[in-house]
């Protein structure tokens, strides 16, 4: 009985391997592929594309040898089926769950009114369906979007982005999340990672088969070892391809931004919720949040009276503008890091600019 987790205790251990390869590849030019930024819509639009076809193309060709060279072709239908289902219900039930696990309730017309309409206006001029409007019952400042064909398209923003951020950068939050919901982010992140997620289960059942004596071969006539073999490959493949899935779905947050910045005629009331999330995250004093997004209550603090001349948060972007993230951290990163996404918007902005008459 013992010998039953072996091959979830392998699996876990080529996951750590994987990992291990993908840091030594970021220590060389070849990891740039991964922490690549976008400079324009159009370097934007061939990164996704370009990321999408490697995906697709490496899952296949990996699908291919096990396919041919142990003759699963069947087995790997079968499998498809079954994990496609999985997901597919996944998707559909999610909603609820998050809701359930985020304590999410409606919002509330007489209370956050504003919101909602600024989500309808929003969504109007996106040219989509208005949302649902939500809101999630936690101190953490954030926002999602999410939604299955069961419960319909739902922005939902958290009580602690209400109290830190003024409705502008709020309407830019509420613009990303929109991108997301009209560039179908999570349907096309579905699609995208399913081989790879194929691929890595593929390789799981791969082990323990191997491991249990081979698949319909003898073990002295080595059946057993390559399977296990194969299996290995493949958990090592599903994982170094799903980093790659990481880095399309910063590619998707870029792009999401991209629409904020598009829907408003500005990525600088974007980037000025970035800098205040950051600023959240990293658990600055309190004041510095309260000055910075309420005039009037800065008056009762003495060194106020520069706010005339320095905003903190304006002066953070800068900051962060400059800093730099470290390859490692961004590749086990789901979001991009936020200096490479204000870096991001200005380029937007500055291109934006020099177009104009």
């Amino acid at each position: 009985m013992l010998l039953l987790p072996v091959w979830g205790i392998v699996s876990g251990l080529i996951a750590m391997l994987a990992s291990l390869l993908i840091v030594i590849i970021v220590s060389t030019r070849a990891g740039s592929f991964l922490t690549w930024r976008p400079r324009s819509l159009g370097g934007l639009a061939a990164g996704m594309i370009f990321t999408a076809i490697a995906i697709v193309a490496a899952s296949m060709l990996v699908l291919y040898f096990i396919a041919e060279y142990f003759g699963l072709g069947l087995t790997l239908l079968h499998y498809s089926l079954f994990i496609g289902a999985f997901m597919l219900i996944q998707w559909l039930i999610s909603p609820y769950i998050i809701e359930l696990f985020y304590g999410v309730r409606d919002a509330d017309p007489y209370r956050e009114g504003w919101l909602i309409e600024s989500v309808h206006r929003l969504a109007e001029k996106a040219g989509i369906k208005p949302p649902k409007v939500k809101i999630a019952e936690v101190d953490i400042p954030n926002a999602f979007a999410y939604g299955s064909p069961l419960s319909g398209p739902r922005v939902a923003v958290t009580r602690g982005l209400l109290e830190i951020m003024p409705r502008e950068e709020i309407e830019a939050v509420i613009g990303h999340e929109l991108g997301h919901l009209k560039h179908k982010d999570v349907q096309t992140l579905l699609l995208i990672a399913f081989l790879p997620t194929l691929i890595y289960y593929i390789g799981r059942v791969l082990v323990e088969v191997g491991f249990w004596g081979g698949y319909g071969r003898d073990r002295e006539e080595g059946g057993a070892g390559a399977l296990m073999l194969a299996g290995l490959v493949a958990l090592v493949a599903g994982v170094i391809f799903q980093f790659i899935v990481m880095h399309f779905n910063r590619l998707r947050e870029y792009y999401a931004d991209a629409h904020s910045a598009l829907l408003l005629g500005t990525g600088r009331p974007l980037q000025r919720a970035l800098a205040r999330l950051d600023l959240a995250y990293k658990r600055r004093p309190r004041f510095l949040r309260l000055l910075s997004r309420n005039r009037t209550a800065a008056l009762l603090f003495i060194y106020a009276f520069a706010d005339v001349f320095y905003d903190p948060i304006d002066a953070h972007i800068r900051r962060l503008m400059r800093e730099k993230v470290p390859a490692i951290v961004e590749i086990f990163s789901s979001h991009p890091p936020i200096p490479k996404r204000l870096q991001f918007l200005e380029d937007l902005e500055a291109r934006a600019l020099s177009s104009s008459p």
